[in-house]
């Protein structure tokens, strides 16, 4: 399997389990999700984490939309997004570690996940650019 066909494998996987299992999760159960990272959360934040999992949905149908295209024109804009939402979400977790300074293992696997498919996205999108000159 070549890294371009590994990447898109990852791009499914993600879209598949972690964007919209962790969707659904959230959207469903969003207390228990939050209650992997502080053992206490407001009512309020509770509701927003249950936006969180209609968010993770979106993403899960741009992204399984786009993949079986084979045109990475339809599929740039979308992993070109979730790069930047990696780079947010890895400065929303400094943030939050600023606040709850626990090295929990939702967290370490959390941020772990995040550089991980950055890191994927940012190799794809440098493959699919040089492929265009």
């Amino acid at each position: 399997m070549n890294s371009m066909k590994f990447a898109r494998v990852v791009f499914v996987f993600e879209a598949i389990f972690i964007n919209a299992g962790v969707g659904l999760f959230c959207f469903f159960a969003p207390a228990i999700f939050l209650s992997n990272f502080s053992p206490v959360a407001p009512a309020q934040a509770v509701e927003i984490m249950r936006w969180y999992g209609v968010l993770l949905g979106v993403l899960a149908v741009m992204v399984l939309r786009a993949l079986p295209t084979h045109d990475e024109r339809v599929l740039k804009p979308a992993i070109e997004a979730l790069l930047f939402g990696d780079v947010a979400h890895m400065a929303a977790s400094y943030l939050y570690f600023q606040v709850m300074p626990v090295w929990s293992l939702a967290f370490i696997f959390m941020i772990g996940m995040s550089t991980f498919l950055a890191s994927v996205r940012a190799y794809w999108l440098i493959k699919v650019y040089r492929m265009k000159k």
